[in-house]
């Protein structure tokens, strides 16, 4: 027999806010399923949408600089062409020729500078709208609410915790084996789980992974023995059972 504890693979879901402001709205509470992506919460946009707006119109006059540069090309490159041709035949001087060709090279120059404010221009409205999308909470995957600490008026601060979400994945135990257990457990081994009171049917699981890796003891509540004890801890699979998350077990394997 070992102790065990009821887990969600990957632990309980902790969704936070990126940022901080007003709560305006809170779309689900405590129990109800939400599929990935879901919209959970939204903060207050007003300051991140302006800073859109701004964004937006700095990269459409980075656009439109960057069309009136390249539109100046042609006439300069004719330019240069026609003037370095009548230089050859000794219409034009070659300082002429000299200074179509700096022209030439300014609005080429102009064209590249243009052309790297819209990209520059175009990462800021990126940034921006990232910024935007943060206002609104989601969810990064999909389970049920169980617990909620936003609500509509409220204040969210950056970091701190709006939803618990318990996911959609496979309910496991984590079961402690002392040090003269550990060697006899093995992954793909059968084992059953009964609640700690022994009441109960018992449930079928299978062992997924054994730890490399000794440490104190989690689940007794004998402060000397937890001192004392060093375990590994084993991760098995649940195969049914309406076991609730952090429910305390007791683990039978089977030879």
């Amino acid at each position: 027999m070992a102790r065990g504890q009821v887990d969600v693979e990957g632990g309980i879901v902790r969704v936070v806010a990126v940022g901080e402001g007003v709560i305006e709205e809170v779309s689900v509470g405590v129990g109800d399923a939400v599929a990935r992506d879901a919209v959970l919460a939204v903060l207050d946009r007003r300051r991140t949408e302006i800073g859109v707006g701004i964004a937006e119109a700095n990269l459409a006059q980075a656009e439109a600089q960057a069309r009136a540069a390249r539109a100046r090309l042609p006439q300069a490159r004719t330019q240069a062409a026609r003037i370095a041709e009548a230089a050859a035949a000794g219409a034009a001087s070659g300082q002429s020729a000299g200074e179509a060709k700096s022209a030439l090279a300014v609005v080429e120059a102009d064209i590249a500078t243009s052309a790297a404010a819209v990209d520059q221009a175009a990462q800021h409205l990126k940034e921006a709208e990232a910024e935007l999308d943060s206002r609104t909470i989601r969810a990064p995957v999909a389970g049920r609410i169980v617990q909620r600490s936003a609500w509509a008026g409220g204040t969210a601060q950056a970091g701190a915790e709006l939803f618990q979400i318990l996911p959609d994945r496979p309910r496991i135990v984590r079961a402690e084996l002392d040090e003269a257990w550990v060697d006899r457990v093995t992954a793909g081994m059968r084992a059953s789980v009964v609640r700690d009171s022994g009441d109960g049917e018992a449930v079928p699981a299978k062992v997924l992974r054994v730890g490399e890796v000794f440490g104190p003891s989690v689940l007794t509540d004998d402060p000397v023995e937890r001192a004392s004890a060093r375990e590994v801890e084993c991760v098995l699979e649940l195969e049914g059972g309406d076991f609730r998350i952090g429910q305390r077990v007791l683990v039978r394997f089977e030879r």
